[in-house]
């Protein structure tokens, strides 16, 4: 089990000045935990792309061909009929069907993806395991840093306005 380090701040501007320095560093798996939203953790965590988008048309895409690949062979190998004198393969009857399932398959594949990237569902966080990490909704500022990826601790105990170093399972 991977384990981290929880920098305790106090105030925000210290805290944004951590990340800076340590992404300059080029430390990665940087995370916040604030009571309140953090803009300018926002910008300088630069957090990846979640990849959702890529996911949706993806998802999209294979429940479009899928749809459209069943519906020609139903109607051309598994039960052909002709009606009305019109060929078999008549594709133009198969577009609403590949339309829907297209948006229904891009809405899945996206939601699921969400809640994978964001870690759900997980009953209980790491992060709440000790009895430091309590004050967290109150007005303490925790960055997550992975220990493996940490530099050593000497250096980050010189950081402007850190209150201690907590370690945590993650």
């Amino acid at each position: 089990m991977s384990r981290k380090l929880l920098l305790v701040f106090t105030e925000v501007a210290p805290m944004v000045a951590a990340v800076r320095s340590l992404r300059g560093e080029g430390v990665t798996g940087l995370d916040a935990h604030t009571p309140w939203r953090v803009p300018e953790i926002e910008n300088a965590l630069e957090p990846d792309g979640p990849g959702v988008r890529r996911a949706m048309l993806i998802g999209g895409a294979l429940a479009a061909s899928a749809t459209f690949a069943f519906q020609a062979w139903s109607a051309v190998w598994f039960y052909p009929l002709d009606i009305g004198g019109r060929p078999l393969f008549s594709w133009p009857a198969f577009g609403f069907a590949t339309f829907e399932m297209a948006i229904l398959g891009a809405a899945v594949t996206g939601f699921v993806t969400m809640i994978r990237r964001c870690g759900l569902p997980r009953l209980n966080h790491p992060f709440f395991a000790t009895a430091e990490t309590e004050a967290a909704t109150d007005d303490t500022l925790y960055l997550s840093v992975p220990e493996a990826a940490a530099p050593d601790r000497l250096r980050l105990s010189k950081l402007s306005g850190l209150q201690g170093i907590v370690e945590v399972d993650g």
